[in-house]
């Protein structure tokens, strides 16, 4: 009918746009520093890579004139975190979205494109908000409020990450592309399930990092 027809042109529009924002994120890796470099090379010169977030942490609105933020790549973690979970209570409505074959296929497809997203939101906010640290010309104010405020926001989204995780999702689809602070599988094997995700086991390093 009609309606089921308008759903599925508005949910293939959502698919869309999710592609194109975690393209988007990718992309703008290579124009901030590499975690693990910016976190251990104290001799990285910074005046390499420009500031690609401002120092907000306010949920994002929809004025084109406003730049993005640190609470823009938070809210989009939060909006991905709400869809996976949306995907395991309906397994319909989106998932019809992707194209393919099966409900299945359509499911892990859409779990997969949104890990990678919040991924690269993580990834991108931990090296940008180490780019504000490291840098002498911010003022220190200005630091410590960061630090308090992504201590405070990156708590409670671990803490989501966490719950999902238990409930049986996927690994990680960048299991072997993002940093990984844990340096001996032997203590791995004494931890939680979900807390040998790498994307888990990077926001918690980070997290201790800026709580120092």
């Amino acid at each position: 009918d009609t309606e089921a027809s308008e759903q599925r042109a508005l949910h293939t529009v959502q698919y869309g746009l999710l592609k194109i924002l975690s393209r988007t994120l990718a992309a703008l890796r290579h124009f901030t520093p590499d975690v693990c470099q910016i976190l251990l090379d104290q001799s990285l010169d910074l005046a390499e890579y420009n500031f690609l977030f401002a120092l907000s942490f306010t949920t994002p609105t929809f004025d084109s004139e406003v730049a993005p933020s640190f609470g823009t790549l938070l809210a989009t973690v939060n909006v991905a975190l709400n869809m996976l979970g949306e995907l395991d209570k309906k397994k319909e409505s989106l998932t019809q979205a992707v194209g393919l074959s099966t409900q299945a296929e359509g499911t892990r497809t859409l779990k997969s494109l949104l890990m990678f997203t919040m991924e690269n939101c993580f990834y991108l906010l931990i090296s940008q908000a180490v780019r504000y640290l490291r840098d002498p010309a911010v003022h220190p104010r200005d630091k410590q409020r960061m630090k308090q405020e992504l201590s405070s926001e990156l708590s409670t989204l671990l803490s989501s990450l966490s719950r999902y995780f238990r409930r049986g999702a996927p690994s990680s689809p960048a299991a072997g592309v993002l940093p990984s602070p844990q340096g001996k599988a032997t203590s791995l094997s004494k931890a939680s399930p979900e807390s040998q995700e790498p994307l888990i086991q990077l926001v918690q390093a980070f997290v201790r990092h800026v709580q120092r």
